[in-house]
């Protein structure tokens, strides 16, 4: 049977290769649903924005929104398709009791004609190859033929979606055509605007006209590029979607159903196998008695020519092991020596070791005690140089309490001089001459005793003692 009669008639329109793409009875109508549905909703807002920018902008408008339904409609139903086999895929198997190895077996046409009744792909597909190898008994065509169905199915796939390719393509291109509108008729309006520039009234419309027309070439480019981003993201997710599921039909193919067919030359007659293995040894190979005579001769010369060769190898070999056996007695010999040599050189070297570690000892001993006396002769210069520092600092206390009783007087001549200005501000403002120089009279009385103490001499020396020296 020929590998092209096997293949089923399923690239027919009657076929059931279709099985992924949108059922256009349920296409049309939802497509109708969303584009009503969306002038519907936004109906009460018609003043608003999004009223103005659907219901106010042209006709491009209309189609983007009618292509924009269209596309997601295609979206929905390829999903609710696609979401459904997912869940087949997830919930087929196949039993192990089944003998897929015997295509003619009443179970193994019992389990095609169940999947082939299943109105999901992957039963369908595993049915269509279990077909095909129950009419060939041959692995390597159901496999063939499994190729093909999965080939078919990945092009049908990039087909499908050419046509929502093309919708989303077209959205940009009418919000394009919207753009152009808009623009001829904000230069048709900005033309007949400078022709009729000296009515004040006419000149508003003019510019009515012009910022009308600007807005439908930005509002109709700006819904287009939505609507087209809005729709192509779905669409590519569902895409990915539909790979995944036809990816993972393959895998169950080639993983759980292919590998438990059989090969069609598997299984042969025994008694075939030794007639032909007999017939070969017959055709090709000469006659046993025949063969005895020259082997035994040459067995005989085998026998001699290696005895001969076995006493000269065996009597190389001797020669070896004397000479192999002188040369170990030179070996051990010098390495005595060399060991006898190596404990000498190592017992000096510990003798050696041990007067330099008592040399080491007394070394240590000697700058141990000489840093104990440097150590005792430091203790004794720092409580010296303590006591001295001590002293001075006395010295420094008492010199400080007689620098305290001038400063003291200063600060009472610092007063008493404060209140000298303040005498002479207040005869500045009162004019009372008298009784401004009666205080300054009494201000002199007080202040010269401390000028008398403080016109006589004095001398604050400072005494600094060092260590086995006299102070100065």
């Amino acid at each position: 049977m020929s590998k092209s009669s096997l293949k089923p008639k399923s690239r027919s329109h009657n076929s059931q290769r279709r099985e992924l793409e949108a059922n256009p009875a349920l296409l049309y109508p939802l497509a109708a649903a969303f584009f009503i549905g969306t002038y519907g909703v936004l109906f009460p807002f018609k003043k608003s924005y999004l009223g103005i920018l659907l219901y106010e902008r042209g006709w491009t408008q209309y189609a983007v929104i009618a292509l924009a339904a269209w596309v997601l409609a295609i979206v929905i139903l390829k999903y609710i398709n696609l979401r459904e086999e997912h869940r087949a895929l997830s919930k087929i198997w196949i039993a192990d009791h089944i003998p897929l190895d015997k295509p003619d077996s009443q179970e193994v046409t019992y389990f095609q004609e169940r999947l082939a009744k299943d109105p999901h792909l992957v039963a369908v597909r595993c049915g269509r190859i279990l077909k095909a190898y129950m009419k060939t008994s041959d692995r390597t065509v159901a496999n063939e033929f499994a190729l093909d169905d999965s080939s078919f199915y990945l092009s049908s796939s990039e087909t499908s979606y050419s046509f929502p390719r093309i919708l989303i393509w077209a959205i940009p291109l009418l919000g394009f055509i919207g753009t152009v509108v808009g623009i001829s008729q904000a230069v048709n309006g900005f033309s007949s605007f400078l022709k009729e520039a000296g009515d004040i009234e006419k000149i508003k419309d003019g510019i009515g006209l012009v910022t009308n027309g600007l807005a439908v070439a930005f509002d109709t480019t700006l819904l287009a590029l939505f609507f087209s981003i809005l729709v192509m993201i779905p669409l590519v997710l569902v895409e990915r979607y539909e790979s995944r599921l036809l990816l993972g039909i393959d895998i169950f193919i080639n993983d759980k159903l292919l590998p438990r067919l059989k090969e069609k030359n598997q299984e042969l007659d025994p008694a075939t196998i030794n007639q032909a293995v007999q017939g070969a040894i017959q055709e090709h190979f000469p006659n046993p008695q025949d063969l005895v005579q020259p082997a035994q001769s040459y067995a005989e010369q085998a026998a001699q020519s290696l005895s001969t060769g076995f006493l000269a190898e065996v009597s190389k070999v001797r020669d070896a092991s004397l000479q192999v056996m002188g040369q170990v007695a030179e070996v051990r010999q010098l390495a005595n020596q060399d060991r006898q040599e190596f404990l000498t050189f190592f017992a000096q070297q510990q003798q050696a070791n041990q007067e330099l570690v008592y040399q080491i000892k007394a070394i240590i001993e000697e700058i141990r005690s000489k840093n104990m006396a440097a150590a005792n002769d430091l203790n004794i210069q720092t409580q010296a140089i303590s006591q001295q520092l001590e002293k001075a600092a006395q010295v420094l206390e008492s010199r400080v309490g007689s620098l305290e009783v001038p400063s003291n007087k200063m600060s009472d001549f610092l007063r008493l001089q404060e209140g000298l200005e303040r005498s002479f501000v207040s005869l500045e403002k009162t004019a009372q001459l008298e009784n401004v120089l009666a205080g300054v009279r009494d201000n002199l009385s007080q202040l010269q005793p401390i000028l008398k103490q403080l016109s006589q001499p004095r001398r604050i020396t400072l005494v600094e003692q060092d260590n086995g020296r006299n102070p100065k």
